[in-house]
């Protein structure tokens, strides 16, 4: 499982090893995806069905980037459920990707401090 919440060695092949870029790619990552978690809740919060597709759709990209398998797929069922209107699902995702990005963030912070 931990492979699909951040895969290292994906990461790193997919930037040609650029270690450089890796960290920060991470840095990025780290300060970014909890701003962008925090705007989809209140998005949802609000009712805001239109906002919380185009975040969920922020997420999944910035997910691929770093090759966090896991969270990219769950920021998709978010996106394709905002897109049908289905709140209830989006915040359902939701759930579970604040779930794992803990342990996304750990997995990260461990791969940057012993790069």
């Amino acid at each position: 499982m931990t492979r699909d919440l951040f895969d290292t060695d994906q990461f790193l092949s997919s930037l040609a090893y650029d270690r450089e870029l890796a960290m920060e790619l991470i840095d990025a990552f780290l300060e970014d995806c909890p701003r962008r978690v925090a705007e989809l809740t209140m998005a949802l919060d609000d009712g805001d069905i239109i906002q919380g597709t185009k975040l969920a759709h922020s997420l999944k990209g910035m997910c691929g980037v770093v090759r966090a398998d896991e969270l990219g797929r769950l920021a998709l069922e978010m996106e394709h459920a905002g897109r049908n209107g289905n709140l209830e699902l989006v915040r359902d995702r939701l759930g579970m990707f604040t779930g794992n990005l803990d342990q996304v963030r750990d997995l990260m912070v461990l791969f940057r401090d012993n790069g």
